[in-house]
């Protein structure tokens, strides 16, 4: 009989789901068909807090037509970043949000189209600004979130303005430590209020009913001064459910309230369950609330204290649960985590308490503003603590998971459930013990015994070749974004000796701040002269060297040799022609595994340089695989057993050209391209070598 209640209510919740979903998205699709004309037919206000990148602020705006209705939300992106509540006139078009996962992400968060902004001839405040969102700006203005780091945290955790925290350092830092859900306001944001609250309310001798009441209302308030983000609005209603629960004399129970809570959601808005931080709060709160009791007693029984027990296993069960969704998404695994919640996490509820009581006072009293200093402080603490756990080796690491271990992670936590195995203090040691051991074991062998390797990493319309032996390694050319972060993460490289540019293509070096802020580098390598016209971003790098090569010049990498046979004089390595092209030998000379690293230099400039070289074993071919890359005469003089093409998918430009595998294959060369095999590995042998391919993780 239970059995069949749960499927009827599934079964009903499906349908339900289903239909509100089919009329959310013709409701979406009706209100882009609706944006008609010119946009300078419209205003658009700002109703979220901006989101500042290279490319501008962008935010989502509501489209107010000329009878002052609101049309539909877009996302706009402007030179400037405009405070919520802002209206400005502009002159655009609006364009349709395309298949791209970053356009569904936006569809799904209710915005129907991107406005394309061209000029903005009017900004001011909205007359229709509600006294919730006057005081957020009168709060706001007195933090001064621009004014330093310590003030855009501040802003950031009493009232969700994270535009300056998110366009600084420190995000990276709170990232980096996994520390960035105490910045969200979520569940504890809430819990902190309530519990000043019913300390207040119950000295006042206020009811248990009265006392729900007011939570509900002061949660419900909050949620709309920060923002009403999804994860913040979730932690509301379930705060609601259970004080209502608690109101009418009925025992709370979380998971039947964040069932409730999902379910609202998919009624009213089906849009925000694909939002990653909605799904992430949910299953913190679901892997807290199942594993929560039981991962404390499981610590306590090892040896922790119980209320360190009782803070790490928050942390722990809600890294279970978004792991598998955070791995994908970013590419890297923060194992300092726990840890730091418990450092920083004392000090950011103080800095919660401290800010909501003073910056409200201060916003009132002007004279009082000095005061700010205080969570100020706290915040800069907050800061120099992160930054100190962030500074430990390996806080971070480049991680990928597959659909294999996100079931399997998901598999453990139902049969952990199931099981709600009894075992001793002792037990738990040894496999504590056992695990570390693995671990270590495993660690040591990335970073001192990786077996000899050149790899041709698939970073798309990009070149990224890693060169490693042992402890020594060595990565040359970034590619062009952050794909560069997952190849290295595929290929579990925590450190880089260096990192070699051939030349400053942003298809070579684009990806090489993601680099910097993921993985230890040594030095940046870069052709004789090119150091000067390095980008800006490079060179205030803190604590990165440049180094010059001559040609003749030779980088080590444990048993490997990379030669620089070009160019031959210094050059400002901005032009193809000027790529710096390397001869990579491992082992003796005459027997040993050789490759011929060519950059985007072309037949013009490889005719002056393969006599140095001679025959390789690899060959990687220069520009993607261009037209203009190899030729008859060339590939007779390399003459490789196989020829690589680093290139992208779909990409404009043809690559790799069917002239270019022609040449190779009626030489005789095997042909590999990214595109088809992904990550193209090289290994060395006593007898030649093995090619190994591995595609990136779906």
């Amino acid at each position: 009989m239970g059995a069949r209640v749960w499927l009827g209510w599934l079964g009903a919740s499906i349908m339900i789901a289903s239909i509100a979903s089919i009329a959310w998205s013709q409701t979406r699709l009706g209100e882009y068909a609706s944006l008609q004309g010119a946009m300078n037919l419209y205003e658009l206000e700002i109703v979220s807090d901006a989101s500042v990148s290279a490319y501008g602020a962008s935010s989502t705006a509501c489209v107010i037509d000329g009878n002052g209705d609101a049309v539909a939300h877009v996302r706009a992106t402007t030179d400037t970043a405009y405070d919520t509540g802002d209206v400005i006139g502009c002159i655009g078009r609006f364009e349709q949000l395309d298949a791209s996962e970053w356009g569904r992400s936006r569809f799904m968060r209710g915005e129907v189209a991107a406005a394309s902004i061209k000029v903005v001839i009017s900004a001011e405040s909205s007359k229709r600004q509600g006294p919730i969102a006057r005081v957020r700006s009168a709060v706001l203005d007195v933090i001064d979130p621009l004014r330093s780091e310590g003030r855009a945290l501040v802003a950031g955790i009493v009232c969700g303005h994270t535009s300056a925290l998110s366009s600084s350092e420190v995000s990276d830092v709170f990232a980096a430590t996994g520390l960035s859900h105490l910045v969200a306001v979520s569940g504890g944001h809430l819990a902190v209020i309530a519990s000043l609250l019913q300390l207040v309310l119950y000295r006042m001798k206020v009811g248990v009913r009265g006392r729900a009441a007011v939570l509900c209302v002061v949660s419900a308030v909050y949620v709309l001064f920060c923002g009403a983000a999804p994860s913040a609005v979730r932690s509301a209603i379930m705060v609601c459910l259970e004080l209502v629960a608690t109101g009418s004399w009925r025992r709370q129970h979380g998971l039947s309230a964040l069932a409730i809570t999902v379910v609202l959601f998919t009624v009213v808005n089906p849009g925000v369950v694909h939002d990653l931080g909605f799904q992430l709060s949910v299953l913190s709160v679901l892997f807290i609330a199942l594993f929560g009791r039981y991962v404390a007693v499981v610590l306590q029984r090892i040896g922790f204290p119980h209320l360190c027990a009782d803070a790490l296993s928050l942390t722990l069960c809600a890294q279970w649960a978004t792991v598998p969704l955070t791995v994908p998404v970013f590419g890297t695994l923060s194992l300092i985590a726990p840890i730091a919640n418990i450092i920083v996490g004392p000090l950011m509820s103080a800095l919660l308490v401290v800010g909501l009581v003073l910056s409200p006072v201060c916003a009132l009293i002007p004279l009082l503003e000095p005061c700010m200093a205080v969570p100020e402080a706290l915040a800069n603490l907050s800061i120099y603590a992160a930054r100190v756990v962030a500074e430990v080796p390996f806080a971070s690491i480049p991680c990928t998971i597959d659909t294999g271990g996100v079931s399997a992670m998901y598999a453990c936590a139902a049969a952990v459930y199931l099981g709600w195995w009894e075992v001793s203090g002792r037990l738990l040691s040894i496999g504590v013990a056992v695990a570390m051991l693995i671990a270590g074991i495993f660690v040591f062998r990335l970073l001192y015994a990786a077996p000899p390797s050149l790899v041709i990493l698939d970073v798309g319309q990009g070149d990224s070749i890693l060169i490693r032996d042992g402890p020594h390694a060595v990565l040359v050319d970034a590619g062009v974004d952050e794909q560069v972060v997952d190849a290295l993460a595929r290929q579990h490289v925590l450190r880089l000796d260096a990192v070699v540019i051939t030349h400053w293509d942003s298809d070579h070096w684009g990806g090489l701040p993601y680099v910097l802020d993921t993985v230890e580098v040594d030095r940046i390598i870069v052709g004789e002269g090119a150091r000067a016209t390095a980008p800006d971003e490079l060179k205030e790098e803190p604590g990165i060297e440049f180094e010059e090569l001559r040609r003749g010049d030779s980088v080590q990498v444990g048993d490997y040799s990379c030669k620089m046979v070009w160019p031959r004089t210094p050059t400002a390595g901005e032009e193809n022609a000027e790529s710096v092209a390397l001869a990579v030998r491992y082992g003796e000379v005459c027997s040993g595994f050789s490759a011929l690293l060519t950059g985007d230099t072309e037949i013009e400039q490889e005719s002056e340089y393969i006599d140095e070289v001679g025959t390789v074993d690899v060959l990687k071919l220069g520009h993607h695989g261009s037209a203009a890359s190899i030729d008859d005469e060339i590939i007779d003089v390399l003459d490789p057993a196989v020829a690589v093409a680093s290139a992208g998918e779909g990409n404009a430009y043809g690559h790799p050209t069917s002239e270019c595998i022609s040449v190779v294959e009626e030489q005789g060369a095997d042909f590999l391209c990214t595109i088809d095999a992904g990550d193209i590995s090289f290994l060395p042998r006593a007898d030649g070598f093995v090619v190994r391919t591995q595609h990136a993780v779906e």
